[in-house]
């Protein structure tokens, strides 16, 4: 049965929940604006290292967060988590009433805010999955949380742009802490059930960090999906974010509005195929991920190529279909195939896997560039990604093509 991406809404402790997380992605796009903005004022050109610096943090909590949670129940450490956030945000503009932000501050900051994202977002995708049993349900839940996202990364920048000239850039700070203790009450006033026990009794710190990389032996569909998303993850730091900035600021006439407007395309081809991909579940969860890859992989090489504006949006555009593809695919994965009480944990490997590979991106592509011009090697790591969909091909086999519920 077709389920349209609204239908969760119907719900109401999945409405509540979403407006919460709607706001606090707003917020987290305002607060990544103004936090690179606040650096460059400090650091200069070593503002760059922030963003390494919280995508690690984010990869710290996702591994150990689960030593210091486990056994919590999932309503107080989503609530503490947007707390501790929010805190850390307001920091900045106390700071800055009180004599100015210092670059200490700004990297305890960003590791708070990442860690925290660490702990909170892999708990909270644990938390929904038991609010729709029904799998189609489920999967339009998977759709409509990732649309929230990827629109929030449309309006961020949108709304940045119509208030920046009102607002200094350090105000942002309080609207971001504002929706994070809005996504904190929303969760305060929502029915959440509390922990699954583990059957095989307590377990200790080590085996809340090992428990959910453990959970996926046997599961090669799942294990490829993993490993292949954290190649596309460093491909999309090093060469999107990184490389293409790098491109449109040095080798292009289009400069920032040409990037922005790349930037915009992409986003709305993310969301426009996660509305449609989110309707049902894959019927073969195989040819989603390798599709995925190919079409992110490929993407980044003609993206790399050089071509006249309009056609590079067009292409973006095209490309962004690789998300949806991939994330809805490999949530499906898990939520289909995990035991209940192994969730949060297989959620934080997943969590983690990805943030390595952001972090291995921002890492290697300044590495590259000593050796390559810019758009090799923003190609390159598309080629690199384009392989490792190539890699999946096994999987489609008619005696190996696994749907979403037998295939993990």
């Amino acid at each position: 049965m077709t389920v349209t991406i609204i239908q969760p809404l119907r719900h109401r402790s999945i409405r509540r929940i979403w407006f919460g997380q709607a706001l606090a992605a707003l917020g987290t796009q305002l607060y990544s604006v103004a936090l690179l903005w606040t650096a460059v004022g400090i650091l200069g050109a070593g503002a760059g290292y922030l963003a390494m610096l919280q995508a690690a943090a984010v990869l710290v909590g996702s591994l150990l967060g689960g030593a210091l949670t486990d056994g919590w129940h999932p309503r107080v450490t989503m609530i503490g988590a947007d707390a501790a956030r929010a805190a850390a945000v307001l920091a900045l503009p106390v700071a800055q009433m009180l004599g100015g932000v210092s670059s200490n501050l700004l990297v305890g900051v960003a590791f708070v805010v990442g860690f925290m994202t660490g702990c909170f977002d892999p708990t909270l995708q644990a938390t929904l999955t038991p609010r729709a049993s029904d799998r189609g349900l489920r999967h339009a839940v998977n759709g409509l949380f990732d649309a929230t996202q990827r629109l929030a990364r449309i309006a961020g920048p949108a709304l940045v742009f119509l208030i920046h000239r009102a607002v200094p850039a350090i105000y942002f700070f309080v609207v971001t802490a504002t929706t994070y203790m809005a996504s904190a009450a929303a969760i305060a006033a929502s029915p959440i059930a509390g922990p699954k026990p583990d059957p095989r009794g307590a377990a200790g710190p080590i085996e809340a960090v090992v428990a959910g990389f453990r959970a996926l032996r046997g599961r090669p569909l799942l294990i490829y999906a993993l490993a292949t998303s954290a190649i596309a993850n460093l491909a999309w730091a090093g060469g999107y974010l990184f490389g293409m900035a790098l491109v449109f600021r040095h080798d292009r006439t289009e400069s920032l509005t040409g990037y922005s407007l790349m930037a915009c395309a992409y986003g709305a081809g993310n969301l426009v195929s996660n509305i449609v991909l989110a309707r049902r579940p894959p019927a073969a969860a195989a040819r989603w991920i390798v599709a995925s890859r190919l079409i992110f992989g490929g993407g980044l090489v003609l993206i790399a190529l050089g071509l006249p504006l309009p056609w590079l949006m067009v292409v973006a555009a095209a490309t962004a279909v690789n998300g949806p593809l991939a994330d809805l695919t490999i949530l499906h994965l898990l939520q289909s195939s995990m035991p209940a009480s192994l969730l949060a944990r297989a959620f934080r490997a997943q969590t983690c896997i990805a943030w390595s590979g952001m972090l291995l991106g921002y890492l290697i592509a300044p590495q590259l560039l000593r050796w390559l011009p810019t758009s090799s090697m923003v190609a390159l790591l598309g080629a690199i990604t384009a392989a490792a969909g190539l890699a999946g091909l096994g999987f489609l086999s008619p005696r190996r093509a696994l749907t979403g519920h037998t295939g993990a």
